[in-house]
């Protein structure tokens, strides 16, 4: 484990990817924050590969650009996931800080779709998007995407922080849901969608991850292993 608030070097990550396909982990999301800040991500890849890992990049697609999408598909990536804020660059603009965030996320999801990757996009929902839905799966749907995740905001560190601004009311969830359950109902051949049901307007908060350690494990920036994304 690095010193507190230091990130892992490669050396170091390459020791929990071995140690961790010893206790037979057989899949490796890279995750953040944001995991192209890594200069070393395409080792990171490569390695995970060269040791029978199936993985995926979740990336907002800020730092990404054609040659990088090239680069970790040539080291062995599986699967790139682009997360959006809106259907619309203003939304997107007001919550990632950028006016120019919302074009280049298109142009990559263009990117990694050529590249020959699925294109699977994810869509944080909150009270601000959430009544967007039915636009969002217009919206994927013209890009061309296989598999779309409408992912509710889980409330930790900033999100935590901002829910009195971030969360919807029981009705818009309940809309939204609804929506897209029409879509499915109406494209049984279209792309896959999947909901993330909250559980904040329900009556106990669902298992983190599937419960603790059963199924994922998530390894912080310096080395930490915690059975849940929140534990620490």
């Amino acid at each position: 484990m690095a010193a507190a608030g230091e990130e892992l070097d490669t050396a170091g990550w390459f020791k929990v990817l071995r140690e961790a396909r010893a206790l037979g982990a057989a899949q490796l999301g890279f995750s953040g924050g944001e995991p192209l800040v890594r200069t070393d991500l395409a080792e990171l890849v490569a390695e995970a590969r060269g040791l029978g890992y199936y993985t995926n990049l979740i990336t907002s697609g800020v730092g990404l650009n054609e040659a990088r999408v090239n680069e970790l598909h040539d080291a062995g990536l599986d699967h790139i996931q682009i997360s959006f804020q809106s259907t619309d660059s203003d939304t997107s603009a007001l919550l990632s800080g950028s006016e120019k965030a919302f074009a280049h996320k298109l142009e990559m999801a263009r990117a990694v779709k050529s590249a020959g990757y699925p294109m699977v996009l994810n869509f944080v929902l909150h009270r601000h998007n959430i009544d967007q839905v039915a636009q969002i799966l217009e919206l994927s749907e013209a890009l061309g995407a296989d598999y779309v995740e409408l992912a509710n905001a889980q409330y930790h560190g900033w999100a935590h922080r901002n829910r009195d601004a971030l969360m919807p009311s029981r009705e818009q969830l309940q809309r939204a849901e609804a929506v897209t359950n029409a879509y499915r109902a109406a494209n049984p051949e279209g792309m896959r969608l999947f909901f993330v049901v909250p559980d904040y307007y329900e009556q106990r908060p669902k298992p983190c991850m599937n419960g603790w350690a059963k199924m994922f494990l998530t390894v912080t920036l310096d080395g930490l292993a915690m059975p849940c994304h929140s534990a620490r």
